[in-house]
This record gives structure tokens, C-alpha cells and sequence, in this order.
């Protein structure tokens, strides 16, 4: 099913000068710095991810820093320019398509890079007369509206184009803006581990703007054409579908990509390598969809291991969600020298080692994912990224439950909640909705975004579950989405209200802690199970959620589910034999580490009035003669603990008080 096709266009000779070399020597110490981080993570990662489930907690020791290692420059890059705040979905124009054509000259220092992007926009407004877009660094030669010169001033980090006249609402315009330089940040020169020269994109979140002009925000969506002309001997890979290729006559090569769905600026891509290729397929609704790998060619052999299950898994999301978004273009991946990865639409860019081992398998169900939930569906801004990034750790879940079993998602689930565990004074400590500029990558977003999709499908059950997700992607396709609408969205297919379930969990921050206790005993042939449950996290006061409990019986075991919602909280249930054992949320659906504390009662306290007296014994002698009710816990009347009330209960009270017998007991276990 996989073969290799090697790139025969190989040897491009670098022309470089003393200066540009020794910049390439240090990115190279910085390259191989990142992958062998990259691998200590892993290994960190497997390790946790290989161990039982993640209880009970371990306490963060103070606030720190998160540095998300997994897409570790998405991190970086937001540190550049942060808008994260809720957007405002209208603004002056409507971007209809981006036409980028670029030309690459990495052995002109100071000039490596020659842009014109064209773009057909039409006004939102009445009146307006100057189109504003995004654009840091490089400088402008020339602009034109409509074909015709147009004046441009540059204001901060804004291009103002002047439109010579005005537009009202529904009234379309091209610009034309023509530019060179070097890209301070969202494309990069550099070489990989092998000296072999690579040009890429990353610009996740709001980088787009320093390598093109444009509206740099992730609500409005495009179509898109680029074209990139660079040295012969390399391939330019990019979004969509290629429709050519040209090789020129001074040396230079040309690629034409044309995206036919809509795309945000920060997924728009452009990897330029001497590649070897890759190629295989995957079955979609009938079809047959190319996937194709680019990637160095002394890495080819390990790629077709380690992404080998790439197409299964494009199978499996489309069977559980809606078909793959990109049908009649590809899904491919391109190696490039980012710290991490990056789903680009259709061409996840790929910055981590290529061991041979499949050792990064989670990492590229992870991006894969991305091609419906941030890509097909795109947070409408980053202060909701978490549709993007939680729903996409989940998807790491569902591979490995999937493709290895019950055992296998959970101890994924485990790598998930030591993590949140660990970051509990840090990005926990914030919603995972609209977080602070330093925990926009972070743990919370990732992990416990995972958790809480987790939970709501334990909440909703399978079916409304994953029926709500495929009506969500299907009426958000190709558009853009917030928290709201996908609550709403879930809330309509289930007819379930789930304010209470995205207050506590997306929109506050933390988790449940809980400490639990349960106690039994039998009068007659009833047997009287209590269980009490105490939520000790301050912030939210109190989580409502279903519990189960495995309940353990010579008969065999049964699941019973506690609908809890309070601080403290007690349950009692009458059962037909004696309970052996209780195990608290046996199957793995709660983010809560839990503690299996002594039954808060105080024991021999029978009426309940915080002492111990006679008249315990009495209300307890009125309990088996009179039919008095019964005390909470009705354990607590049996206080020889032998497992049942009788009156032999009241002799050994009375010992108790009256002749320094025996301590008092509170039934069992």
C-alpha cells in the first residue's frame, strides 16, 4: 500500500556567504537542540502514558511558566502579537480569496524574499475607503486597487491601503500589494540535521502577517492560489491541489497550488525542500483520497513506519465524525525544522525526529484530527482554541481506544491527568476558555480540554455523543465556531441543557477533588450501603456530575451511578446481599483524583446530635423494637461492627459507656 517515490531533483548547490553560514551553524545547534528535547519529551510522555490510571494527585508547588513542548513554537510565536480576547466576527471587509506568489532567493542575503499577493475582498461597511491589513516587517514597493496604482502608508504593524473612492456593503475590490525583504518571523530560511537547505511557513497564531499582507485574524476564511518560485532541485509543497509545474529557464522551478475550501491565514502553508515522496491513499466515502509524505530523503525509510497508519486513521475519523473535509485534494505531511508540528490544511507540517519506531503515532493522529476540528471548523478566535486543541488531544484518545483498546486509552487518559495535575497552580488554575497570553498553548487547553470532551461523552453517552460532534462539524463546515455554538449545537442534538456542564468545566477553572467513604450493615435480610462523598477544591465550590461506582457482591459486579452535586454530599441504597468491595469511578470518565477516607460520622452517634450517650443505646433499642427510622449512615448503629443491628449492638453500647468496654465501631467494611 506505501511505496517510495524519491525526488530526482536533488543537489541544489548552496551559495552562501561566511556571515549566512555561521547563522545556519547556530540554527542547526538550535535544530538538533529541539529534536532531542522533543525526544526527552516523548520519552517522558510514554513513560506516563504506560502507567495505571494518574491517582491520587501530586500537588503543583508553586505558579511557573508552561512551555508546551508538543507544538512548542506555537507557543513561541504567540509571544510575538496576542489578541486572544473574544473577536467581534464583523469587520470592515470580507477577504473572498488570496492569490500568493512568491519568489524564493536564499543566496541574496538581504533580500531573500519577493512577495505580490493579490486579494479579492468586499467591503462590509458603507463608505469605506482604505483597506487595513496586518503586515510587520519587509517593505512595500507597490500597491494597486483594482489594477490601477494606489497609494499605501504604513501605521504600527498596519498596511492602509488607499482605495481611490468608496465601497459600500456587498461592493467587491482587488488589491494588489507587492513587497520584498527578509520575513522577521513566520517564514524561515534555515538547513535541516543534513546541511539541506529549507524554506517554510509556521505561523500559528498571528505570524501570517510578518510573510504576506493580510487579515491576520482566524474569522474570515478565503480561498486561496499560491504560486512559489524557488531554486531548482526543490519541491514547494503547499495547500489544496497542484496544478503545475514549471521549470524556468534561469534555473528556478514554479509550483502552482490552488486551495478550493475556505482557509484562515494561519493555516495557510508553504514548505520548500529537496524532498523525497511518498505517496499512498486512503479510502473516503468511496474514494480513494491521495496522502502523500514529504520528507528528507535520509528519513524516507524510517517515514513509512512511522506515519504508516496515517490512512486507518483518516478512515476511523471519517467513519466517527463526517468525511474527511478535503475530499479532491490530499492529505500530506512535509517535514520542516519547527519545534513540534502544525496542521496546515491538508499538509501537516512535521518538525519531530523520524525514529522508524511509529514512537510519535499519537502525535500524528493529533494533527491529523486538526483537518476537522480547526481546520473544517476553526475557533472563530483564539480565546477559544480549546475547540481546536482539546478536541484534538481527544482524538488521541479515540486512536489509541481504537487501534489498541480499553487499556490503551485510559493510560493515554493518565498521561492527560498527570499533566493537568502537574500545572495545577499554573494554566489549570485558568478556563481553558479565553486564557491568559502565556497559557494560550498550555496544558489546560491541550489536556484538559481532552478531559472535558471525554466527560461530556460519558455524560451524553456514545450515540448523542458522537452524532452531536458530526452535526456540529457538518453546520460549522468550512466556517468558523466559538464555545457557544458548539455548546448549542451539542444542547439541540442531545435536548439536554448543558450550561451547568460548560460553567464548571470550560468556563471555570480546576477540577473536583474528592475524598469518599462508605460504610455498611444489614438488618434482617436487607443490607444498608452508605456512601458519602466531600468535594475539597474551593474553586468552583461544588462540580455536578453522574459517579459511578463498581459495586462488588458474591453475585458479581454491577454499576451503580450517583448523581452528585453538592460540597457533601451522602447516598443510601438498600441491597438484596452484603457488598464486598466499592471502587470509585471504575471506568475512567472523571478528572478528579479521589481519596478513600474513614466514613465522616461520628461513630456511636446515633441520634445524630455530635455526642455519645444513653440515649444512643435507647434510639438504638427503639430501632429494633419500635421501627424507629433509621439513623445516616445506618451503619452507625452498628457499633460492635459485625456487619448487622442487633441486640447485641445495645449490650456492647452499653459496655461501652458504663464498663469500659470495647471502642465503638461503625458497621463495616
Amino acid at each position: 500500500m506505501v511505496y517510495i517515490k524519491v525526488n530526482l531533483c536533488r543537489g541544489f548547490e548552496r551559495v552562501r556567504s561566511r556571515l549566512y553560514g555561521e547563522r545556519m551553524r547556530i540554527l542547526g545547534v538550535w535544530t538538533w537542540s529541539k529534536h532531542l528535547l522533543l525526544t526527552l519529551t516523548g520519552l517522558v510522555v510514554l513513560s506516563t502514558n504506560s502507567s495505571s490510571q494518574a491517582q491520587p494527585e501530586a500537588e503543583a508547588s508553586g505558579p511557573s511558566p508552561e512551555l508546551n513542548f508538543f507544538e512548542y513554537e506555537k507557543s513561541v510565536n504567540a509571544g510575538r502579537v496576542f489578541t486572544a480576547s473574544p473577536a467581534d466576527s464583523a469587520h470592515d471587509y470580507d477577504v473572498l480569496k488570496y492569490t500568493l506568489d512568491v519568489k524564493l532567493v536564499p543566496s541574496v542575503i538581504g533580500n531573500r524574499f519577493r512577495g505580490h499577493v493579490s486579494i479579492l475582498a468586499t467591503s462590509q461597511m458603507g463608505g469605506l475607503n482604505t483597506l487595513i491589513l496586518d503586515f510587520i516587517g519587509m517593505t512595500v514597493d507597490s500597491c494597486e486597487v483594482n489594477s490601477a496604482n494606489a497609494s499605501s502608508s504604513r501605521i504600527g504593524n498596519k498596511l492602509h491601503v488607499n482605495l481611490g473612492g468608496t465601497y459600500n456593503p456587498g461592493d467587491t475590490f482587488s488589491v494588489d500589494v507587492f513587497y520584498h525583504g527578509n520575513p522577521l518571523a513566520g517564514f524561515y530560511f534555515q538547513s535541516n540535521n543534513y546541511g539541506t537547505p529549507i524554506y517554510y511557513s509556521f505561523t500559528e497564531p498571528y505570524d501570517s502577517r510578518y510573510w504576506f499582507p493580510c487579515y491576520d485574524l482566524p474569522n474570515d476564511k478565503a480561498m486561496l492560489e499560491l504560486f512559489c518560485t524557488a531554486p531548482e532541485g526543490n519541491f514547494a509543497v503547499a495547500n489544496g491541489k497542484l496544478l503545475s509545474v514549471t521549470h524556468n529557464l534561469d534555473t528556478t522551478v514554479t509550483y502552482h497550488w490552488e486551495e478550493n475550501y475556505p482557509i484562515v491565514t494561519y493555516l495557510i502553508s508553504l514548505t520548500v525542500c529537496d524532498f523525497a515522496q511518498i505517496d499512498t491513499f486512503a479510502i473516503v466515502g468511496g474514494d480513494t483520497l491521495p496522502v502523500n509524505y514529504w520528507v528528507y530523503h535520509q528519513d524516507s525509510t524510517e517515514a513509512v513506519t512511522d506515519f504508516l497508519k496515517t490512512p486507518k486513521m483518516i478512515e476511523h475519523f471519517s467513519d466517527i465524525w463526517i468525511d474527511y473535509p478535503f475530499v479532491g485534494e490530499k492529505y500530506s505531511m512535509a517535514q520542516a525544522e519547527l519545534g513540534g508540528a502544525m496542521e496546515h490544511q491538508t499538509c501537516t507540517s512535521w518538525g519531530f525526529p523520524m525514529p522508524g519506531n511509529a514512537t510519535w503515532e499519537w502525535v500524528v493522529a493529533h494533527e491529523l484530527s486538526h483537518q476537522w476540528w480547526g481546520d473544517l471548523v476553526t475557533c472563530n478566535d483564539f480565546a477559544n482554541i480549546w475547540l481546536n486543541e482539546g478536541f484534538a488531544s481527544y482524538s488521541e484518545v479515540l486512536w489509541q481506544e481504537y487501534e489498541y483498546g480499553q487499556t490503551a486509552k485510559n493510560s493515554h487518559l493518565a498521561g492527560f491527568e498527570s499533566q493537568i495535575y502537574a500545572a495545577a497552580n499554573g494554566s489549570v488554575s485558568q478556563p481553558i476558555y479565553n486564557p491568559p497570553s502565556q497559557y494560550l498553548f498550555a496544558t489546560a487547553v491541550y489536556k484538559k480540554g481532552g478531559w472535558v470532551l471525554h466527560m461530556l461523552r460519558y455524560v451524553l453517552g456514545d450515540s448523542l455523543f458522537f452524532n452531536g460532534m458530526a452535526t456540529y462539524a457538518q453546520n460549522y463546515a468550512y466556517r468558523t465556531a466559538n464555545t457557544e455554538q458548539f455548546k448549542a449545537e451539542m444542547e439541540n442534538y442531545s435536548g439536554q441543557d448543558l450550561d451547568w456542564y460548560f460553567n464548571q468545566w470550560v468556563y471555570s477553572p480546576n477540577y473536583p477533588k474528592y475524598n469518599w467513604s462508605w460504610a455498611y450493615t444489614s438488618i434482617g435480610n436487607n443490607y444498608y450501603l452508605d456512601i458519602s462523598i466531600n468535594q475539597k477544591q474551593t474553586v468552583p465550590g461544588a462540580y455536578k456530575m453522574p459517579i459511578q461506582f463498581k459495586l462488588t457482591r458474591a453475585s458479581g459486579d454491577s454499576i451503580i451511578t450517583l448523581n452528585d452535586s453538592l460540597k457533601n454530599q451522602s447516598f443510601s441504597l438498600v441491597l438484596d446481599s452484603a457488598p464486598l468491595g466499592l471502587t470509585f469511578d471504575p471506568n475512567y470518565w472523571i478528572l478528579s483524583p479521589d481519596s478513600l477516607k474513614t466514613y465522616p460520622h461520628l461513630i456511636g452517634d446515633v441520634t445524630d446530635d455530635s455526642s455519645v450517650t444513653l440515649a444512643d443505646a435507647i434510639y438504638l433499642v427503639n430501632i429494633l423494637f419500635k421501627g424507629y427510622t433509621f439513623p445516616s449512615p445506618v451503619a452507625v448503629a452498628d457499633v460492635s461492627g459485625d456487619c448487622k443491628i442487633t441486640l447485641g449492638d445495645v449490650v456492647y453500647y452499653v459496655n461501652y459507656l458504663f464498663k469500659s468496654g470495647p471502642a465503638l465501631q461503625l458497621g463495616c467494611p
